[in-house]
């Protein structure tokens, strides 16, 4: 044997021990222990905006630098045992991804630091990227689907339980207010008794929620509320609502050929969703039914099933009265995607749509509520004598640089790095320019909107249920458009990079998960006052106890409209007469003067929790 053939030999044994000279598999273990320190030192009291210093102080060199030799040698002989297989550089590459995800939720835990977040973010889901692209990942796709579908309900059974066990939380240490919860706890308590949509809370005198909201879509959960009657049916059934859109997700990645782990990757993009996750801990609303819904229809479409597509977008467009802009551009993007005869279905479903649009903002412009909402939400667009509709698509063609204009304020551009990092950007990495229809509601309905109108700009309102679900569409199709390996890779990624941003949102809510377990009793005394209100009084409350008060036929929200003060001291009550039950927050200004007010009215003190919640009935 030649002493060429000898090194050689020796050099293949080198490579196949350390392969790639273990830098991998180094920096996995890097990341590995750098995330168990920032648990560590979190949890023995060390500030939660974990700094590099504190690693410093916190850890002796030598136990850094023991644990990571020993850690790297039990991986690199793993590795040496699994070399005669494909597992070997699959090994580290796994360890590199998961370490790197790891080590990313640990640091973002509880944050609310974006930049903090969007500097993590870049670093591991780089990281995650390269180990995902660094070797064959073939061998993942042999993963049975029954065994792929079961992780998949495992981790949506989790983070729905999660998210219901949050909102439940959120609710019960009175985080909830009357817009939207306690509007609509007094509309479904209306429909169980008469099937009537009647509030009195949102406009203060008594109306149907839908002369406001076109939303007849809110029956199909009545059945649920009327076994279950009580504001937690409707967080609960929300969150429920919202993630069984994991469903369709699968059937559409695995028509787009994913298969085996990266069906669980395709799914983890829906299921840690930053604008599905963060809009099920804001109360309750009707827009919670756009995600499942339009996640169906757009499997529906996406596989040609044409009865279905049509009842579908009937669900939809009784979402709200706004919803018939999913449909247009769905139906838009079916007509140019499709090249057989089916492709004049997407035609008539934009024509139809736009037909009940117009009809149906006619039938609530009657009501007032037409207008309203085009003052509102387009309140940057509609001004000077140009108003209403026309006056608005007037005033942007008149001035297109500043409509554009409006996407580039700090907070337009971070909520669009909050919607397109967890995507990666992917809804525009294609060549096919239909597919940008399905941008169309998140331009209109987030930025547009959100210019002027922030609450559809923000993540922490409802205003992303559903043109989240067209970006992950667009992301998952895209993405199955490339070759198999980048796919395998990109996808990969993408579940990195929905992971990483969705922890700081899941786990900084556990906040008040930690604040009803330690203060239960407390809450619960409030409960007991609030509930001992007769079911029949006419009632006027604070904004975060009215939730708790709303299933009676008549229940005000108490505003300081309702209060007539001068230095900051109260004269009188607004019809004071009107209400039987007064339930006010002891921690708000107004409180000690209304107080002396209601008992020279002859309001005796009814119940009270000492420091939160007073009540005062009319009369002894």
């Amino acid at each position: 044997m030649s002493e060429e053939t000898t090194r050689v030999r020796k050099e293949n044994k080198f490579v196949e021990l350390f392969g790639s000279f273990g830098l991998p598999r180094l920096i996995a273990v890097f990341f590995f222990f750098a995330g168990i320190d920032v648990i560590l030192l979190r949890k023995s009291g060390t500030e939660a905006a974990v700094s590099w210093q504190a690693f410093i102080e916190a850890i002796p060199v030598y136990v850094l630098i023991i644990r990571t030799v020993i850690t790297f040698a039990i991986l690199t002989i793993a590795r040496f045992l699994l070399r005669k297989t494909k597992t070997p550089d699959l090994l580290d590459s796994s360890a590199l991804f998961v370490s790197s995800v790891f080590f990313a939720c640990s640091v973002l835990f509880k944050s609310e630091d974006f930049y903090l977040g969007l500097g993590v973010f870049a670093v591991c889901t780089v990281f995650a990227a390269y180990a995902s692209s660094r070797t064959d990942t073939s061998s993942l796709e042999k993963l049975p689907s029954v065994a792929a579908v079961l992780i998949v309900a495992v981790i949506t059974v989790a983070v729905t339980a999660f998210v219901c066990i949050v909102s439940y939380c959120r609710h019960m240490t009175y985080n909830t207010a009357c817009f939207d919860m306690g509007i609509f706890t007094q509309m479904y308590h209306q429909m169980k008794l008469d099937f009537t949509a009647n509030t009195t809370c949102e406009r203060d005198y008594l109306l149907s929620h839908l002369s406001i909201h076109a939303s007849f879509i809110l029956y199909l959960l009545l059945p649920v509320y009327a076994l279950f009657p009580s504001a937690i049916t409707l967080v609960i059934s929300q969150a429920i609502l919202c993630f069984s859109g994991v469903i369709p997700v699968v059937l559409i990645a695995r028509k787009h050929g994913f298969k085996g782990l990266f069906i669980v990757f395709a799914s983890c993009i829906y299921i840690f969703n930053s604008g599905l996750i963060s809009p099920c801990f804001f109360h309750f609303h009707e827009n919670c039914f756009l995600a499942p819904i339009l996640m169906w229809l757009i499997y529906a479409v996406d596989s040609r099933k044409t009865v279905l597509i049509y009842i579908l977008s009937v669900l939809t467009c009784m979402v709200k009265e706004d919803a018939p802009l999913y449909i247009i551009c769905i139906g838009l993007f079916l007509f140019a995607d499709e090249k057989s005869k089916k492709r004049f279905h997407g035609l008539i479903l934009a024509a139809l749509s736009l037909v009940y649009f117009v009809i149906i903002m006619k039938i609530l412009g009657t009501t007032g509520s037409a207008d309203m909402m085009m003052e509102q939400r387009f309140s940057n667009l509609v001004f000077g004598n140009n108003t209403g509709f026309t006056g608005m698509v007037t005033n942007i063609l008149t001035n297109p640089s500043y409509f554009f204009s409006l996407f580039f304020s700090e907070t337009a551009l971070k909520f669009f790095l909050q919607m397109m990092l967890p995507l990666l950007f992917l809804p525009f990495v294609t060549t096919k320019i239909h597919r940008h229809f399905l941008l169309l509601p998140f331009v209109i309905m987030n930025l547009v909107i959100g210019s002027g109108y922030h609450y559809a700009a923000d993540l922490g309102y409802h205003y992303t249920f559903g043109t989240a679900c067209l970006l992950i569409y667009m992301a998952l199709i895209n993405t199955a458009d490339l070759k198999e390996d980048t796919r395998r890779t990109v996808i990969s990624a993408a579940a990195a990079a929905a992971i990483i941003t969705a922890a700081p949102l899941l786990t900084y809510n556990i906040n008040h998960i930690e604040e009803y377990s330690k203060n239960k009793v407390h809450y619960q005394n409030i409960e007991t006052c609030l509930t001992s209100i007769p079911a029949d009084a006419c009632v006027i409350a604070d904004t975060n106890y009215l939730p708790h008060v709303a299933s009676r036929k008549e229940i005000y929200l108490l505003s300081e409209e309702d209060f007539s003060t001068a230095n900051g001291k109260v004269l009188s009550i607004k019809d004071i007469n009107k209400y039987d039950y007064f339930v006010l927050n002891e921690k708000d200004g107004n409180t000690q003067g209304a107080v002396a007010i209601l008992e020279s009215n002859g309001f005796t003190r009814f119940a009270e929790s000492e420091g939160c919640v007073v009540i005062y009935k009319k009369g002894t």
